[in-house]
């Protein structure tokens, strides 16, 4: 698939050797193909995000509905959502937010594609009633992924385990102050690391 492609190549390269050549050698198709669909290098990389997007909400969705009803709670919602936001390829798509600073072009293909991902996140958010009250979950919500993203960023210049274990511990204890409750947070994170190096292709 050619997002998929697309998406590889974003991972692997970067964004300054992300080039449109590539993708299509990757996806198997011309470059009349590619350009039918993205006539611009802007609107083909803010559908590569949006792709991601989609593909991260859909799995967090699925592994938060598949745990036991006793099992969904705020520490286990945190603990899924720090799966997800140290995703290597999650770490590549933060180049494109960097890049939007001075791509006006690309700052307005990307702007939408943001927009609509967090109110997605908050509309799933307020379904779960069960993690607590609505607003405080919300709260919660958005200051983790606030966090983990400023964390993301500053592993790729300067990777550091313990910050990562500690901005954790952080986030577990106010979850479960939020939720009344002692906090169950000192356990380390995944094992995922956001590195280049640390996960050359994305998941199918």
């Amino acid at each position: 698939m050619l997002l998929d492609a697309a998406l590889e190549q974003l991972v692997v390269a970067g964004l300054s050797a992300f080039t449109t050549t590539e993708v299509v050698r990757r996806a198997g198709v011309s470059q009349g193909a590619l350009f039918k669909y993205f006539p611009t290098k802007s609107e083909l990389l803010a559908a590569v995000a949006e792709h991601l997007f989609e593909q991260l909400r859909a799995r967090y969705e699925a592994d938060f509905g598949a745990l036991p009803r006793s099992r969904r709670n705020l520490q286990r919602g945190l603990s899924l959502l720090w799966e997800q936001m140290l995703d290597t390829r999650l770490a590549a798509a933060f180049e494109l937010y960097a890049a939007a600073r001075t791509d006006r072009e690309l700052q307005a293909r990307l702007a939408p594609v943001v927009r609509a991902h967090l109110a997605r996140i908050e509309a799933f958010g307020a379904t779960l009633s069960e993690l607590g009250d609505p607003a405080r979950v919300r709260s919660l919500t958005g200051l983790a992924i606030s966090a983990i993203q400023g964390m993301v960023l500053n592993q790729l210049a300067l990777p550091d385990v313990t910050q990562v274990r500690q901005l954790k511990r952080d986030l577990g204890a106010l979850g479960a102050l939020l939720h009344g409750r002692p906090s169950s947070a000192a356990s380390d994170p995944p094992k995922t690391q956001v590195s280049r190096s640390s996960r050359r292709k994305p998941h199918a």
